[in-house]
């Protein structure tokens, strides 16, 4: 499976989301998922760095591809392991071939009106890819979501805004990714938050996440 996670805009957490996502279907499926970066930013090369310094256990293989060298190993995929593609906070060419050669999209999303402005966009760029790439189905994914439950208007909001766009393949996750200090001390640790087995809250949030968008979809 080709998994892509896509935000035009930046700030939307998709690094983080997609090294958390691909560090709990390693340890889930005990094998090793490719986690591919397209972001000139090399975020994920930047969290590995920690992680081999740490002297970590290996959880994923790692590439970085842009352009023509993207779509050439998109389009020889063979299928024998999960890849799971994080792409810049742009409309980019990058994020235009991943989506038109994955699986599943995944649309992280911050509950904020920029964010649901772009998202608006997000959906016109999946709608399109979807007369090409009939299998492709999308998730929005409420992310980076406040714990503060003052604020929790912003959360239904939006998802009042996602439930008048969905489509049969562009659907709401049920799971919401909340904005937890968890996540932030994991990355600086070079681990995903299901590493740190202490029943943290992040750590129920990946997993649900994962067993909600994989199981679904298999």
């Amino acid at each position: 499976m080709i998994v892509s996670i896509c935000n035009e805009k930046g700030g939307s957490g998709k690094s983080t989301l997609a090294t958390n996502i691909a560090i709990n279907q390693s340890l889930s499926k005990n094998e090793l998922p490719l986690l591919m970066d397209t972001d000139p930013q090399k975020s994920i090369a930047t969290f590995l760095n920690i992680r081999n310094e740490e002297n970590k256990p290996k959880v994923f293989d790692f590439t970085y591809k842009y352009g023509e060298n993207l779509k050439e190993f998109l389009q020889n995929y063979n299928g024998n392991k999960d890849i799971i593609i994080d792409t810049g906070g742009r409309d980019s060419r990058e994020m235009r071939i991943a989506i038109a050669l994955s699986d599943m999209i995944i649309i992280p999303t911050i509950p904020s009106q920029f964010d649901v402005s772009v998202l608006d966009k997000m959906v016109n760029v999946i709608k399109m890819a979807k007369e090409q790439n009939e299998k492709l189905i999308a998730y929005i994914v409420i992310n980076r979501a406040s714990t503060n439950p003052f604020l929790y208007k912003k959360i239904e909001s939006l998802k009042s805004f996602i439930e008048e766009i969905e489509q049969d393949y562009i659907k709401l996750a049920e799971t919401i990714i909340y904005e937890r200090e968890r996540y932030k001390v994991a990355t600086q640790l070079g681990l995903g938050v299901v590493e740190i087995k202490d029943g943290n809250k992040a750590e129920s949030e990946i997993k649900n996440l994962c067993l909600e968008l994989f199981n679904t979809n298999k």
